[in-house]
């Protein structure tokens, strides 16, 4: 409707406008359409790469091709905005203090904020508080919705493995929010520490992380009595899956409430002292209207860990299964299922070859626990667990010596080579 004001408009300034017609043959139609997604990525959109193929099918095979790539470059383009500002972030953030929050430390810098630990002045608690780096971020569009949108996608999960958020607000020109103060260490650093050492004790490693003596007596619970840190090793096989089953069901619980997380990965699962995980970050999370609607943000989020459908622009809850696949896959064998660095070289690997299996690398490694995380790892979203408590089930039969649901994991390698066969025929997998 804007097109014939702007003509119009043209046309009393004394400007040639060329009709609609005219300017749509002056240009290549697939230019067009490339340049319609690339302003929408740019805008913040989430645009279905697979809705423009449906829709327009002369260009079908072209756009499955290209758009994934000029996703990838405009969100690359946004990810060096923000690596840009971050480097104007001074070392010691000159704020001390937002609302009723004063700051006692840093805990940590993230991808889209700073970590504080914080004290409510009214209530004393301790807090987190989350902020955007950047003073009069609420003044850019794109940055406030994706925070806020986090702020209100986990606010609205309650569960014992999920982080709680308690208010979001602005203050001095600053974007924040405060949830629970979790007094853990993320499963990155664990597997580090594993990497290293072979072995570790949880309340050590967060004594570490603090800047603190292990010379402490472990924590008490909540009746007084001293709790026994949990203690891992590099054969932990059942903790790692009661790690992992805890995680399930927190992401279980999300899709319930339909929301999926898009970024499930060992930086965002955060151990306390006596094993609890609890799962963070949900910055990128999304909500089942979203897919409904047709929209997806598969440039979004850790490559490392994202199932291939979503660089077809697809993807649902079958997709946090096959990254907590992954990232169980990481911690049992201590290396990325997919372990080379290079961004094009990792795409070919997601989409058309299997990891090695645990077993080809760690020859004791359990037979069930591999059957599992191939399992969660399939290529296919139709061949995965279907849904996260399912995944979670598995792992607790695992933990209490009893037959999986899953035997087969012949079948896991051939899923791979019809994957492969599917992928690389440009078809959306099912």
């Amino acid at each position: 409707m804007s097109e014939p004001h702007e003509s119009s408009e043209a046309s009393l300034e004394g400007l040639p406008v060329p009709s609609d017609a005219e300017r749509f043959r002056a240009r290549v139609p697939l230019e067009i359409l490339v340049s319609r997604f690339a302003d929408s990525v740019r805008r913040g959109e989430r645009p279905s790469i697979e809705d423009y193929a449906l829709r327009y099918r002369d260009w079908a095979e072209q756009i499955r091709e290209l758009f994934p790539l000029i996703e990838s470059l405009e969100r690359w383009k946004v990810d060096k905005e923000v690596e840009c500002l971050r480097r104007n972030v001074p070392d010691e953030f000159p704020v001390r203090q937002l609302g009723d929050y004063q700051f006692v430390r840093e805990l940590g810098r993230g991808g889209m904020g700073i970590v504080f630990e914080a004290v409510h002045q009214q209530s004393g608690r301790h807090d987190a508080v989350k902020l955007l780096p950047w003073r009069y971020a609420a003044d850019m569009a794109q940055w406030k919705e994706r925070f806020q949108r986090e702020a209100a996608t986990i606010a609205r999960l309650r569960h014992p493995n999920i982080v709680r958020v308690y208010s979001f607000g602005t203050d001095e020109g600053y974007c924040y929010y405060a949830m629970q103060l979790i007094e853990g260490i993320s499963l990155d650093r664990i597997i580090r520490g594993l990497r290293e050492t072979g072995e570790l004790v949880l309340f050590d490693e967060i004594r570490r992380s603090r800047g603190e003596s292990v010379a402490a007596s472990p924590p008490a619970n909540s009746t007084g009595v001293e709790s026994a840190s949990l203690h891992l090793r590099r054969d932990s096989w059942k903790e790692f899956a009661q790690i992992a089953k805890q995680v399930a069901l927190a992401l279980g619980h999300a899709h319930e409430s339909g929301v999926r997380h898009n970024d499930v990965k060992p930086a965002n699962l955060l151990l306390e002292s006596g094993g609890r995980v609890i799962v963070t970050d949900f910055g990128i999370g999304r909500r089942r209207e979203d897919d409904l609607a047709g929209n997806d943000e598969h440039g979004t989020g850790t490559l490392r860990y994202m199932a291939p459908e979503r660089l077809f622009g697809s993807g649902d809850a079958r997709s946090d299964v096959y990254a907590l696949g992954a990232t169980l896959y990481e911690l049992c064998t201590l290396r990325p299922a997919f372990d080379v660095e290079d961004r094009r070289k990792l795409v070919e690997l997601i989409l058309k070859s299997p990891p090695p299996r645990p077993r080809q690398i760690i020859p004791q490694f359990p037979r069930a626990l591999e059957t599992i995380i191939l399992n969660a790892m399939s290529p296919e979203p139709g061949d995965r667990y279907p849904f996260a408590e399912a995944l979670a089930a598995d792992l607790l039969r695992f933990i209490n010596g009893q037959p999986i649901s899953s035997t087969r994991p012949g079948l896991i390698r051939r899923a791979w080579r019809s994957g492969r066969r599917r992928l690389s025929g440009d078809k959306r997998p099912k």
